[in-house]
């Protein structure tokens, strides 16, 4: 990924962004896929990613192409009462 020389877009920091592997969830047409070792750039700060753009597309072709490439998991899911 190309180097960062703006703040975090979210705290404003300017401390530099950590490279690191990541777990990322995609919801796409009321499935989940999870990634795993993605990697990202995270703020030290508040730990916001940043994904290379090209990558984020090879995640969504993956997800058209070679889903038979994925192994399936068993998850729980909860849905919180909505309260005003």
């Amino acid at each position: 990924m190309p180097e960062r020389n703006y703040p975090c877009e979210f705290c404003d920091t300017d401390l530099p962004l950590e490279e690191k592997r990541v777990t990322l969830t995609m919801r796409r047409e009321g499935r989940w896929y999870i990634f795993e070792n993605v990697p990202a750039r995270v703020c030290r700060r508040c730990g916001h990613r940043y994904y290379n753009g090209p990558l984020l597309l090879e995640l969504e072709k993956m997800i058209s192409d070679q889903i038979d490439q994925a192994r399936p998991v068993e998850a729980w899911a909860f849905s919180l009462p909505i309260t005003e």
